[in-house]
C-alpha cells in the first residue's frame, strides 16, 4: 500500500512510529487501577531491570512526561547536597543536562567536544583528578542530534577507579544498545517510552540502583520528581502517586511484549543496524555526506551535510518527502546546514529503501539529476 501524507512514517530522533497493536491498546478508556493496570505497571517495570541485567539490585521508575524529566528527577535526587555534577556534551542532549543543572542550581563541570567526536576516558580521568568536589558523571549515550555514540563503557571504568556515580542518559539507545548494570555499575539510566523500545511518548523512566536510591531519600526538592517517593508508592501500591498516563503506560507494556517478541536488545539492534546500513548507502549514492564519521556513529539517526547545490532546498526535501509518505528531521542549530533521518521505530530495511527511492524522486523535482534511481529502488 503506498505511503500518503495523511499516515506517514517517522523517520525522525523521536518521536518514531510504532506498531499498530500498540496503537491500539490506547484505543479504550483504561482506569488508574486494577488487575489489568497493576499487570501492566509490573510487567513493564521488571522488563526494563530484565533488560539491564539489574535483578534485585535496580528499580524501574516511571514519571509522566518526557524523558528530560526523568533526568532532572535523577540530577535531582541522586546528586547529593554539597555533590557536583560531571557532564560530558557534544551536542544538544549534553547540553540540556547542563541546562537542567544551571537553573537548578546543581554546581557542575562539563566536558565539550565537537559534534561529531565522542569524548575519550582521559579526558574523564584528568576533570575528575583536577576536581575532587565531583561526586557524580552524567553522559548522553546516544546524542541524536548527530547520531554520534558516546563510549560508555570506557567512561564507567573511570568513574569505578575513581567511585564516582555514573548516570546514563540512554533516551534514544536504551533497548537497542546493550547496557549491562553489572558491567558498568552505573547509579541510574533514563529512558523514552518512544525512541527504541517503540512505546509511544509520554513517560520518562529511570532504572536506578537500589542502594543509590535508599542513599538519596530526601534529597530531592520536587515533589513531583522524587524519584525515592515514587518509587516506595509504586512498591507499596502498584500505583503512580498522582494521575497516571494510563492509555501510555498500557502501550509501554504492549512494547515491552513486542520487544521481547523480536527477540530483545540484541535483535532489534540487528534490525537497525540494517536500517542504518540502507540509509546511509543509499544517500551516499545520491552524493550525499555524512556528518558523523562510521566508526563513531550509531545506527539510531544518521545526519547528512546539505548538498552543495544551488537548487537544494531542505524545506522542499522535506516537503516533497512528507507528500510521499515520509517524515524527516533538520539538523540541530549546533550543525547547520544539515538534517537528520531517523531508523529507529516501527522501522524495516524495506521502508527504508522505499524512503531512499522517496528521496531520489524528490531530487529529482529539484532538478538535481544524477541519483542513481533504479539502484537505490531494488530490494
Amino acid at each position: 500500500m503506498p505511503r500518503t501524507a495523511a499516515d506517514p512514517l517517522l523517520l525522525t530522533p523521536g518521536p518514531v512510529s510504532v506498531s499498530m497493536t500498540t496503537k491500539q491498546v490506547m484505543l479504550k478508556d483504561r482506569a488508574s487501577g486494577g488487575d489489568e493496570f497493576h499487570a501492566d505497571i509490573n510487567l513493564a517495570r521488571d522488563y526494563m531491570v530484565s533488560l539491564v541485567n539489574g535483578q534485585g539490585a535496580y528499580t524501574a521508575i516511571p514519571l509522566p512526561g518526557s524523558a528530560t524529566y526523568a533526568n532532572e528527577a535523577v540530577i535531582a535526587g541522586l546528586v547529593p547536597p554539597g555533590g557536583k555534577l560531571l557532564i560530558h556534551t557534544n551536542g544538544v542532549y549534553g547540553d540540556r543536562l547542563i541546562e537542567i543543572c544551571a537553573h537548578a542550581g546543581v554546581p557542575y563541570a562539563a566536558i565539550r567536544t565537537q559534534p561529531f567526536v565522542p569524548p575519550t576516558a582521559a579526558q574523564f580521568e584528568a576533570a575528575i583528578l583536577a576536581d575532587p568536589a565531583i561526586t557524580h558523571v552524567f553522559v548522553v549515550h546516544c546524542e541524536t542530534s548527530t547520531g554520534v555514540l558516546n563510549p560508555v563503557e570506557a567512561i564507567a571504568e573511570v568513574c569505578k577507579a575513581h567511585a564516582k556515580g555514573l548516570l546514563i542518559d540512554a533516551v534514544a539507545s536504551f533497548g537497542a544498545m546493550p547496557l549491562d548494570a553489572r558491567k558498568l555499575g552505573f547509579q541510574a539510566v533514563t529512558v523514552s517510552s518512544n525512541k527504541c523500545m517503540q512505546g509511544v511518548p509520554g513517560i520518562g523512566w529511570s532504572v536506578v540502583q537500589k542502594t543509590a536510591l535508599e542513599n538519596a531519600r530526601g534529597n530531592c526538592r520536587a515533589l513531583v520528581l522524587d524519584l525515592w517517593d515514587q518509587n516506595q508508592h509504586m512498591d507499596r501500591t502498584n500505583a503512580f502517586r498522582f494521575t497516571p498516563p494510563t492509555q501510555v503506560l498500557a502501550a509501554f507494556a504492549q512494547a515491552c511484549r513486542e520487544h521481547a517478541a523480536e527477540g530483545g536488545t540484541e535483535a532489534r539492534l540487528a534490525r537497525y543496524r540494517a536500517n542504518w546500513r540502507r540509509l546511509v548507502d543509499g544517500m551516499r549514492q545520491m552524493g550525499f555526506a555524512t556528518v558523523v564519521p562510521d566508526e563513531y556513529a550509531s545506527p539510531i539517526v544518521a545526519t547528512f551535510h546539505n548538498p552543495d547545490h544551488p537548487n537544494f532546498s531542505f524545506q522542499k526535501l522535506f516537503e516533497g518527502m512528507k507528500t510521499r509518505g515520509f517524515i524527516i528531521f533538520p539538523g540541530r542549530l549546533a550543525l547547520a546546514d544539515t538534517f537528520r533521518i531517523g531508523c529507529m521505530g516501527d522501522v524495516t530495511e524495506a521502508d527504508m529503501a522505499e524512503a531512499m527511492a522517496a528521496v531520489a524522486d524528490t531530487m529529482r523535482e529539484m532538478g538535481i539529476g544524477g541519483l542513481g534511481h533504479s539502484e537505490l529502488a531494488a530490494d
